[in-house]
């Protein structure tokens, strides 16, 4: 069964300031789709370039320090994101807050008992967990203070997912594999592990 999203525009005050991000509303441009135009593989653009609407607002998590969004709940998130969706169960471990898109849908699942979520920036924290746990009734979440690379961990999961990049490349795919390899141990019979976006490995386009 193809599991939903939710609607977060409107969970959060905005806007949002930590040292690092900021949280707000941004309105997708013309500007912005004759980048993606420019910048995206062939690849993305054939599967996603479709789901862009100008003059659509959509909350971001910006990266103050690398001048980037990170994170949004634009279509393309939700879509790239969904085969964690629909594989989430039981125990499950995030790396990765973001804004909270790919945990609101778990929150009050019945598939899912517990979620593990580990996020290196307290200030992000700060911010998004006071949104997520109004929405927690279950008490599933909890979060650690820790970088994804020096975490450790002797619980098993039933889903574990990697989700801390704002951009595809070469030095993410290898993360991915060098994580995937880290926390296979903590993964219980049957249970799936990936990261956002790996499948276009095959497909990268090395700009």
């Amino acid at each position: 069964m193809i599991k939903k999203f939710l609607d977060i525009n409107n969970f959060f005050p905005y806007p949002i300031m930590t040292d690092r991000y900021m949280i707000g509303k941004s309105i997708f441009k013309y500007e912005d789709l004759e980048y993606v135009k420019c910048n995206w593989s062939e690849y993305r653009k054939e599967r996603y370039l479709s789901s862009f609407v100008i003059g659509k607002e959509y909350t971001i998590l910006y990266d103050r320090l690398l001048e980037k969004t990170m994170m949004s709940n634009h279509e393309f998130e939700m879509m790239t994101n969904q085969k964690f969706l629909d594989s989430a169960k039981g125990d499950v471990l995030i790396f990765g807050l973001g804004i909270g898109l790919i945990i609101h849908p778990l929150l009050n699942d019945s598939d899912i008992n517990t979620i593990d979520v580990v996020e290196i920036d307290m200030g992000l924290i700060d911010e998004v967990y006071p949104i997520l746990i109004n929405q927690d009734t279950k008490i599933k979440l909890s979060i650690y203070t820790e970088d994804a690379f020096s975490f450790d961990t002797d619980k098993m999961y039933d889903a574990i997912y990697f989700d801390i990049w704002s951009s595809i490349d070469d030095i993410a795919f290898d993360e991915m594999k060098l994580l995937t390899n880290k926390f296979k141990k903590n993964l219980k019979p049957g249970g799936w592990i990936d990261s956002w976006c790996s499948e276009e490995e095959e497909n990268y386009e090395s700009k």
